[in-house]
């Protein structure tokens, strides 16, 4: 790609006036397949910390592209309030894992650094990631993002069978 369609891509629909330069949209409401890019430990700017899983598009009109999830498995809100979302944060760390080929012990839940640890052998393992973006009316740049996720049945770099009957020579 030019430079020219590169700038034809990125100033389609942007109004300079009015706009704001960093214009991060994420990826659509979809089924991807990904890779396991990556799982650390992050702290959150309100001094808490966070799982951080970022994935990669393989496949379809979004390949190359990241998805970054934050996930907080922290017992209360930043407010002291007890966290609606602990429930369902822990059964999705658990779900990637499985889908990843990993089976998570409890001594992997001992703390966000274990849990990015116990990943770390999957970085580059493919799976089926189920996004569904909806709107967040109280902050309409901040979208809800719900994640699923299964397992995939290739993976990259595996072994492919061939018989003699099949070859292109």
């Amino acid at each position: 790609m030019s430079l020219r369609d590169a700038a034809m891509n990125a100033l389609d629909g942007f109004d300079a006036k009015k706009d704001k330069v960093d214009k991060f949209e994420g990826l659509p409401s979809g089924d991807y397949t990904v890779i396991l890019n990556d799982v650390r430990r992050a702290d959150t700017p309100w001094g808490t910390e966070q799982l951080t899983v970022v994935t990669e598009v393989m496949e379809g009109e979004h390949v190359g592209e990241k998805d970054f999830n934050n996930v907080g498995l922290d017992e209360v809100t930043n407010k002291g309030n007890p966290n609606p979302m602990l429930s369902r944060n822990i059964r999705l760390i658990e779900k990637l894992a499985v889908c990843v080929g990993l089976s998570p012990t409890d001594d992997d839940w001992e703390d966000y650094q274990t849990l990015a640890d116990m990943f770390q052998p999957a970085i580059g393992k493919q799976l089926i990631m189920h996004l569904k973006v909806r709107e967040n009316k109280k902050n309409p740049q901040y979208p809800y993002r719900n994640y699923d996720f299964d397992e995939s049945e290739e993976q990259p770099g595996e072994a492919i069978d061939i018989d003699e009957d099949n070859m292109p020579f």
